[in-house]
């Protein structure tokens, strides 16, 4: 029997990934991102990561879009959540923001959905 080669040479087609943009906000910046979100984008939903092996879930669409977003900064400003995951449409693009909390601010990694599907 002979076992798949491990060399790092013998490696596949490259996989195209969609561009990101990414950058560290600090408290002004995310607070604008939120209202940004609130009053110009078309809200699909929000998630929380409550730690580095839990998920904080996503939260209920019982409540507006600001609520919702409110909540979310409220949980990433007071360490309740890690990260927040807030996917929404603008432009008529679908976009998903992943905020990720970093030693020296807010870790924000935005893609575009039409860029990664292809």
């Amino acid at each position: 029997m002979k076992l798949p080669s491990t060399d790092e040479t013998d490696v596949g087609p490259e996989i195209p990934l969609p561009p990101l943009q990414e950058a560290v906000l600090d408290e002004t910046t995310l607070d604008q991102l939120f209202f940004d979100l609130a009053e110009a984008a078309e809200l699909v939903s929000v998630s929380l990561k409550a730690g580095a092996t839990a998920r904080a879930g996503d939260l209920q669409r019982a409540g507006s879009a600001g609520g919702e977003l409110a909540f979310a900064r409220r949980a990433l400003g007071d360490g309740t959540a890690l990260g927040v995951q807030i996917r929404y449409r603008f432009a008529g693009s679908e976009w998903w923001d992943t905020l990720l909390r970093v030693p020296s601010g807010v870790r924000l990694v935005r893609v575009r959905i039409e860029d990664a599907l292809g």
